[in-house]
């Protein structure tokens, strides 16, 4: 409860930065750009801290669990915020469209199900080496996917506007096109690779533990489906990238769907469907602690 409540405090500073974010439609003031990087820092801060006080109370990098790889994730997703906003030509409305993320992730871990925060870790050997490897590069794969759909949505708001003819000075201002598109192919790039190692390191787990005779995760699992769609989702992506027909407004809509599936992945299947991933091992089996890779 406690770890929720802490959530809840670095969560509303995000979301005050993205409301004086959102305050440009309104107020065209050079101190609400400031505003909005100062409350989002702080936010990343707290942010910070509380990952380390977890870190240091855990001994280890606090990934082994949903809650936590959703925290983190969205850790990198801020930091990247920053890093665009900061970097961007322009002032740009970065911000607009990732913190909206970055609190659907915060919201997204706190309300995940007791259940699906057992720790594999607590596996031993060769086993937490290779599940900690499995989800670093499921998490950086991840990032990688929520900074290429928040390129897209930047991308299709931008050339929606020039279809309209809107000058930026009405509404928020956006990188443009080239930029917008450039920030969505890197992040694609790095993420199909991650995804790629991260899902065959889950799938050798699985085979060394069917092996041992463990209760494991089925092929069937809703968890395995869906991560198999995702990794097909990102396959057709990455070919079609390359594609001149298929560059811009086909590229982002195809990105989307891949985050639709990352999504589902990540947080509809623990929320919404009946999956062993992440459930401990002992509460299958009698055994004691441990969990299905």
């Amino acid at each position: 409860m406690l770890d929720r409540l802490s959530v809840l405090c670095f969560a509303g500073t995000y979301g005050l930065a993205l409301v004086a974010d959102l305050a440009r439609l309104v107020v065209r003031v050079p101190v609400r750009w400031h505003l909005t990087v100062g409350l989002t820092l702080l936010g990343w801060l707290v942010h910070t801290a509380f990952l380390g006080n977890l870190a240091w109370r855990g001994g280890q990098v606090p990934i082994a669990t949903a809650f936590h790889s959703l925290l983190v994730l969205a850790w990198i997703l801020a930091a990247i915020d920053l890093y665009l906003t900061a970097h961007a030509p322009k002032p740009s409305a970065v911000g607009v469209f990732v913190l909206p993320l970055v609190l659907a992730l915060l919201g997204a871990a706190v309300a995940m199900p007791a259940e699906s925060r057992a720790d594999w870790t607590r596996l031993g050997g060769w086993e937490t080496v290779w599940g900690t490897a499995h989800g670093v590069l499921l998490l950086l794969g991840a990032v990688s996917t929520f900074v290429a759909f928040a390129a897209g949505l930047m991308y299709l708001a931008q050339a929606d506007r020039l279809k309209r003819k809107r000058s930026w000075r009405i509404g928020v201002a956006l990188p443009s096109l080239e930029q917008s598109e450039r920030w969505n192919r890197a992040a694609i790039t790095v993420a199909f690779p991650m995804l790629t190692a991260g899902l065959a390191i889950g799938v050798g787990l699985n085979a060394s533990a069917r092996r041992e005779g463990d209760p494991v995760l089925d092929w069937s699992d809703p968890k395995v489906i869906s991560a198999s769609a995702l990794w097909i989702c990102f396959a057709v992506l990455l070919h079609v990238r390359y594609r001149p027909e298929w560059r811009g407004k086909r590229v982002m809509l195809l990105t989307a769907l891949a985050f639709g599936f990352l999504t589902f992945t990540l947080v509809g299947v623990d929320l919404l469907l009946p999956t062993a991933h992440g459930v401990a091992r002992g509460a299958a089996d009698g055994r004691g602690p441990g969990v299905s890779p």
